[in-house]
């Protein structure tokens, strides 16, 4: 039979509920899955049962067995399920109060508490006289007049003013207060206190040292202003004076007869021939880079050409060298075949096979590697340009120096 999910807990900031389980009259059963920081406590027939946590329990309530043991009479009476949380919980307590010298105090005390597994029955205290359910607001309530008459009011008597509030050493005090004075009441309701401090929000005073250190910074930025306008007045004044000073000692010299004039035009020739010469160089340096540029393009052309001629003339000698070999193997088989036709018919004689000697030395002397190998050889592998009177080699289709075709 499919189960039903229970959820105990639809709100942060609820902390523990009791929950009745005759009141869960279901057809269907119900499951609930404690989480690591949840506890579940059974009560049954006003006994305390096991305590549960880390765990899916089933069957806590509804069922077709549990209905007919219901009219059997063999079931409890009275079942009772108790959840609650084992984690950290922070309850924030406001607070007002006053200060020896008749400042008024507001804020809020945190005190941070866990509920601990073995602790859990002692939250029947708390239901006894009060709804099945426990949250932060709820156990705020409970501790705010205690808090107030035995911890904070106390705490802040002893603070001479108001700057002793933000000391590390008023919340040490506090803490160790809020931990011996509250420790009997969290203990009756089954919480353990693990940290406590206090929140304190600005005090009138703390305002008044506020405006007046604003009032303060604010007349200081003006003064600054004041003395920072003052000063460029003075600058100002000074160049005025250094301008004016200037113009009459110029209007001196020229009086004078200086020739001021007369050295700023020739310091202008000077300037102008300069850029003259500077413009010339670097025409001078353009012309040299491209005919440096032209002359390297001028060979990587001449070297690309004369290697493709000399792998065309490697291509064409092995062509001619293929041809020449076919042609002397043919001419082999065919005198093979004529001297076997001879001496079939025996007619071979000594005549013939000179003959035959004859013909072949002859045939190898037009046909042999000394034809167009030998007139190639013949010729001077390299010869004078007649344009630039430089060395070119035999095979090249340009000469790589002035880019003639040859």
């Amino acid at each position: 039979m499919m189960s039903k999910r229970y959820r105990w807990r639809d709100s942060p900031n609820i902390l523990a509920k009791l929950v009745d389980a005759n009141n869960l009259n279901t057809w269907k059963t119900q499951e609930v899955v404690l989480k690591p920081n949840e506890a579940c406590m059974f009560l049954v027939d006003g006994r305390i049962g096991d305590i549960l946590t880390e765990k899916v329990v089933n069957n806590i309530a509804g069922g077709f067995s549990r209905f007919i043991g219901d009219m059997m009479g063999v079931t409890a009476k009275d079942r009772r399920l108790l959840f609650a949380m084992t984690g950290p919980a922070d309850i924030s307590i406001p607070f007002s109060g006053n200060l020896p010298n008749g400042a008024t105090a507001t804020g809020f005390a945190n005190i941070r508490v866990q509920l601990r597994t073995e602790d859990i029955p002692k939250l029947l205290n708390m239901f006894a006289n009060s709804a099945p359910m426990l949250d932060r607001k709820r156990l705020a309530e409970v501790l705010h007049n205690e808090l107030m008459m035995r911890v904070i009011n106390p705490s802040l008597a002893e603070c001479s003013d108001d700057s002793v509030l933000r000391t590390s050493a008023f919340q040490e005090k506090f803490e160790m207060r809020a931990e011996v004075e509250l420790r009997s009441t969290l203990s009756t309701l089954g919480f353990t206190m693990l940290k406590a401090f206090i929140t304190t929000n600005q005090t009138d005073n703390e305002k008044i040292a506020q405006l007046q250190s604003q009032l303060s910074t604010a007349t200081n930025t003006e003064g600054a202003h004041a003395e920072a306008l003052m000063e460029r007045i003075a600058i100002r004044e000074a160049a005025t004076l250094r301008r004016i000073e200037c113009e009459v000692n110029v209007a001196k010299a020229e009086a004078a007869g200086k020739v001021a004039v007369e050295l700023q035009s020739e310091l202008k020739d000077l300037l102008k021939q300069e850029a003259y010469w500077e413009a010339e160089l670097k025409r001078d340096e353009g012309q040299l880079n491209l005919r440096m540029k032209e002359s390297t393009h001028k060979t990587e052309q001449a070297m690309a050409m004369f290697e493709q001629v000399q792998s065309n003339k490697r291509e064409r000698i092995k062509q001619q060298m293929d041809h020449q070999n076919q042609r002397m193997d043919k001419q082999n088989d065919l005198q093979v075949k004529m001297m076997e036709m001879a001496a079939q018919n025996d007619a071979l004689t000594p005549e013939v096979m000179q003959e035959f000697l004859r013909q072949q030395t002859a045939q190898k002397v037009v046909d042999g590697p000394g034809g167009e190998l030998e007139s190639a050889s013949n010729k001077p592998e390299e010869y004078m340009c007649s344009s630039c009177s430089k060395p070119v080699m035999v095979g090249w289709n340009a000469c790589p120096h002035c880019g003639i075709s040859l």
